[in-house]
């Protein structure tokens, strides 16, 4: 019962994706005329192995088919039996020649098939990865999306290529099965007991195989994982000379997998030997009563029965077609749960879009009482009430962990604010599309955001006007970047690395800030973005960024409080509150809280 709600399962999850019956009607009608074929050839054959034995293909004149080529014509009895021994054996020469190349145009068909299910399904998962929110990537491990999308839909669609095999196994067991019937029925119905008996015994190891399957995943990710981690923190296993240590724990891993993955191989392999073993039982008594019974019956009979054998041992692999179904089933339960769990939206933190297009921004950006958290029992922000003026310049200050990324980062929609807690122009931040708001919003973040590319690419990433030479030179001279990229061989076209590793700290910031201030953007939003560079890059940095917010909004959350001196507005921020704003002199005038960090940092 569970094997079919399983099936049910999958059969509605492939609908969901868009995958349609009519996709595999071609290679199941082609399946079809390749059985026909088959049967063709074994009735055939049996008239054929009649007409050996008893040294007379006279009878062929009376078959089907062959009385309308014969009747007209004359032959003697030599040239006749030559004739009809020839033209039967062209005939199950031609039938099987048919059948095999209909049972290959099927494949074909279903392998063009699986191959736009696979190029459907990747897509899908694709486009659901970037719907979900910044906080479900900030849960999930990354390289088990990685696995899903690659490795999992793959192996997914090769079990979805034996579809073709299950179809022409149905299809050549039902023609066996009928001509087995008109042998000898009783015989038939002898061999058909046989079902519920292998069906029985094979249940508990197909329970066993889904269960290892699903193992096999979990372990599968956790070697991923342990590949990722290390790979990414290689400077770190360096550092601690814990080459070792990580040896041993790789190989515990790999072998874990190596068990289950053998397991699974053993478990599946099981199911032919099993088969096989209880058929030849079957056979082998067969055998006994048709030697009995052939001794009192006639030579055509015998032809019969011997076909009949002939049959049941083609039969042989496809008895256990509906077993394959279910062990095919078992194998893909876990990685089909992972891929359909894409498409749940369970814990996929969505971020709401707004109908309404934003265009610019006015007057204002207003934090109103705003609060938020990452998970129960931990607020982050709490009750944070600030106003950003249009084409001015607001600081937020504060220490480490005091909230002040998280403010930003509802400001861009990564996470979803609670209703009415950020305002734009007077309206719900909510009310806006995603799309039209980061449209107005650059962003240079403390952790430089860089792709595997070259400088080019990723300074004119996702701007879709047509970019001109001079623009970007422009650029790189504001962002302090020019001469750098003219020692470069290959200029702009350098590419940079993995997350930018041939770039020092300052290269990326730069690059960093030169994408922001491409883009062209209303409001630009700096975090940290000096944090990385020496005095001299620092200097160099801060005048390009001064230059950048002259006619702009601009937000800069500024750990170093001298990059702010020309604010128009601080906010300063501790433990998710709110506990003063002003402007530099009138914030050093009350002693407060913002004169002590600018004391601390004085002589620092």
């Amino acid at each position: 019962m569970k094997i079919f709600l399983q099936a049910d399962k999958i059969k509605r999850f492939l609908k969901q994706i868009g995958m349609r019956k009519s996709y595999f009607f071609m290679a199941m009608c082609l399946s079809l005329l390749a059985a026909f074929f088959e049967g063709v050839t074994a009735a055939v054959l049996i008239q054929f192995v009649k007409g050996i034995i008893s040294r007379d293909f006279s009878f062929v004149k009376e078959l089907p088919v062959f009385n309308m080529i014969f009747s007209e014509h004359s032959y003697t009895s030599n040239a006749q039996n030559t004739t009809f021994f020839l033209m039967l054996l062209g005939t199950i020469f031609i039938s099987m020649v048919f059948k095999n190349i209909l049972s290959y145009l099927s494949e074909l068909a279903i392998s063009y098939q699986a191959g736009k299910v696979a190029d459907g399904l990747r897509r899908m998962v694709f486009q659901r990865y970037l719907s979900f929110g910044k906080m479900f990537f900030d849960h999930t491990y990354i390289g088990r999306l990685n696995n899903i999308l690659m490795h999992y839909i793959g192996m997914i669609i090769i079990k979805l290529k034996t579809a073709n095999s299950i179809f022409t196994q149905v299809f050549m067991l039902a023609v066996y099965i009928i001509i087995m019937f008109v042998i000898s029925w009783k015989v038939t119905i002898f061999v058909l007991f046989f079902f519920p008996i292998l069906n029985k015994m094979l249940n508990l190891l197909i329970y066993r195989i889904r269960k290892t399957s699903e193992s096999y995943i979990t372990s599968y990710d956790m070697l991923s994982h342990n590949i990722s981690n290390i790979l990414s923190c290689i400077s770190l296993v360096r550092l601690y000379s814990n080459e070792d240590g990580e040896k041993k724990h790789f190989a515990y891993l790999s072998s874990q997998l190596r068990k289950l993955e053998f397991s699974l191989d053993k478990k599946s392999g099981l199911i032919k030997p099993l088969q096989e073993i209880i058929l030849l039982l079957a056979i082998l008594f067969l055998v006994f009563v048709m030697s009995f019974m052939s001794i009192k019956e006639k030579s055509v009979e015998i032809a019969s029965f011997m076909v009949y054998f002939f049959l049941l041992r083609r039969a042989q692999s496809n008895f256990g077609v509906f077993n394959n179904i279910k062990v095919s089933i078992a194998e893909t339960k876990g990685l089909m749960n992972e891929v359909m769990d894409v498409f749940e939206d369970k814990d996929k933190f969505f971020i709401p879009d707004g109908g309404e297009t934003f265009d610019q921004l006015e007057h204002s950006i207003e934090f109103n009482h705003l609060s938020f958290s990452y998970e129960k029992g931990r607020q982050i922000l709490k009750d944070i009430n600030f106003c950003i003026e249009k084409g001015k310049m607001t600081a937020i200050v504060g220490p480490t962990g005091s909230g002040k990324t998280t403010i930003i980062s509802l400001l861009l929609r990564f996470y979803d604010a609670p209703p009415k807690s950020i305002l734009i122009n007077g309206k719900d931040i909510r009310d806006f599309s995603v799309k039209s708001l980061m449209t107005h919003f650059g962003y240079v973040s403390q952790d430089t955001l860089l792709f595997n590319d070259t400088i080019r690419e990723n300074i004119t990433y996702g701007l879709k006007r047509i970019i001109r030479e001079e623009e970007i030179i422009s650029i790189l001279k504001k962002a302090r970047l020019y001469d750098f990229v003219l020692s470069l061989p290959k200029g702009l076209d350098t590419r940079i690395g993995d997350r930018g590793i041939k770039l020092s700290g300052g290269e990326k910031q730069r690059v960093s800030i030169a994408r922001a201030l491409l883009k062209k953007c209303e409001v630009l939003i700096l975090d940290e973005a000096t944090s990385s560079l020496d005095s001299k890059t620092k200097k160099l940095i801060q005048e390009a960024i001064d230059e950048a917010v002259k006619t702009r909004t601009s937000i800069v959350i500024a750990h170093r409080l001298s990059t702010i001196k020309h604010a128009d507005k601080i906010v300063v921020i501790e433990n998710g509150k709110l506990i003063e704003e002003g402007t530099l002199s009138e914030l050093l005038d009350k002693k407060n809280k913002f004169y002590t960090y600018w004391e601390e940092q004085k002589f620092s």
